[in-house]
């Protein structure tokens, strides 16, 4: 009776691989798909390693670019700008301020409309701006997120976008 339950396995299993089999896109119904050109990664990299580093690379020039900002005083000039605005909750300013898209508290915000939809209560909390009014604009440091204004959440994250300064993250 054994023999019997392994055989109908094993034939159950031929014949669902059997269905997997390679058809032509003629008898699918598939689509046309074009060539593309694809980046090849290193030798030794899979697509995976190539793209982190991509992503690191993206990350660093960044990172100089904010580091090359520093050094000519246009890192606390922005600083100081951002607690101008929210010490004012200037919305408008704010958003002026900021590279769309933008997250606010862990949520994604598209565009500047969005942004200015959430109103002056969720952006400017009372502990946000003690926060922010608190930071000390000669001790700002980079790091690879960007320049983190507060120690702790509430804060707000500005970094270097395609070469300009721009909040990322308002948390």
């Amino acid at each position: 009776m054994k023999k019997w339950k392994w055989l109908l396995l094993v034939g159950t299993l031929i014949a669902g691989c059997a269905g997997c089999g390679a058809q032509k896109p003629e008898e699918t119904g598939a689509v046309d798909i074009k060539a593309v050109d694809v980046v090849q990664p290193e030798s030794g990299m899979d697509a995976a390693d190539a793209a982190a580093e991509r992503e690191a690379e993206e990350k660093n020039d960044s990172y100089d670019d904010l580091g090359e900002k520093a050094a000519e005083g246009d890192v606390s000039d922005f600083a100081a700008q951002i607690q101008l605005v929210v010490a004012a909750k200037d919305m408008e300013g704010l958003a002026k301020l900021c590279a769309f898209p933008l997250a606010v508290e862990g949520e994604v915000v598209a565009s500047e409309e969005d942004f200015m939809a959430l109103g002056a209560d969720t952006v400017f909390t009372e502990e946000r701006c003690e926060v922010i009014k608190a930071v000390d604009l000669s001790a700002l440091e980079e790091t690879m997120a960007g320049v983190i204004m507060g120690d702790a959440t509430p804060n707000i994250i500005f970094k270097s976008v395609d070469g300009e300064l721009c909040i990322t993250g308002i948390n």
